[in-house]
């Protein structure tokens, strides 16, 4: 959904914590989503819910959980670099992005319409514009202009790096980019099906068109840290998430992070996109 309130924000920095510079301990944890923002600051008691779950259910020593919440890639790559925490919750551009620095093992996905992306569409109003092609060094804002390989090998169509095709822009909230190109400030803009539905509701918003359609796009990923959380602890933390959302317990806690459930990986779409993200 396009439009967040207090309490929608609040619940989706569920996974917020401590500082970049505090060094963590291997059950300490770092999210990167996306898609609907966020403020870490609203986010203690969410966070204390969650962590404190875990403990419980995994047998982890008492407030021996903790996480940081970010909707910026370099936040969340800084934190991971410095602070080294054993799992993470990621975008499937960052866990790409990682593979070779960091090894992380992909344990589980994250199943929520509200924070997951299942494809993007590039949306323009210029009825000039047709297709990519006539995009070629216009303007277009999105919030993966700071993942340029995932962008463009991933989400577009492969055909050259999207920081020379296009005039990037990065955003941080969806509502930007479109409102950027209701105004003629941007081309386009990157949105997926829902925000499309919603930003049609906008003044002007009739007037937004598709251009081009990605393939399907993994949800968010759940991945470990080998150098940080052993073999025997993947396990048990995937056992914990994937049934965590059915429990009296854990339902409530995954209700209020918009998750509905933590579930086994794609693996054949995830291997399809990495192919995709390793091409030429």
């Amino acid at each position: 959904m396009i439009a967040v309130n207090r309490l929608a924000v609040a619940l989706l920095a569920a996974l917020a914590l401590p500082s970049a510079v505090q060094a963590a301990t291997p059950h300490d944890f770092s999210i990167y989503a996306i898609r609907m923002g966020g403020d870490s600051s609203q986010a203690k008691p969410y966070i204390d819910r969650f962590s404190r779950h875990l403990e419980s259910t995994l047998g982890w020593p008492t407030n021996s959980v903790s996480g940081g919440f970010y909707v910026s890639r370099k936040e969340a790559l800084t934190a991971i670099e410095q602070t080294k925490p054993g799992w993470a919750v990621v975008e499937p551009s960052l866990y790409l992005e990682l593979r070779k620095s960091h090894k992380p093992v992909v344990v589980a996905q994250v199943v929520s319409s509200d924070l997951n992306t299942p494809q993007l569409m590039v949306v323009v109003k210029d009825p000039a514009l047709k297709s990519l092609a006539d995009l070629s060094g216009k303007r277009l804002w999105t919030q993966l202009a700071d993942a340029g390989k995932y962008l463009s090998h991933v989400v577009l169509d492969g055909k050259g790096a999207a920081e020379t095709r296009f005039q990037l822009k990065q955003i941080g909230a969806v509502t930007k980019g479109i409102r950027a190109v209701l105004r003629g400030e941007a081309d386009a803009t990157l949105v997926d099906p829902e925000q499309l539905a919603e930003a049609k509701k906008m003044e002007g918003g009739g007037d937004l068109r598709v251009i081009y359609t990605s393939q399907a796009l993994p949800g968010l990923l759940v991945v470990a840290f080998p150098q940080g959380l052993v073999a025997a602890e993947q396990k048990k933390l995937t056992t914990a998430l994937v049934g965590m959302c059915a429990t009296p317990q854990g339902g409530p806690v995954c209700k209020e992070m918009r998750i509905q459930q933590f579930e086994a990986t794609n693996a054949s779409l995830l291997s399809t996109t990495e192919k995709r993200y390793d091409q030429p």
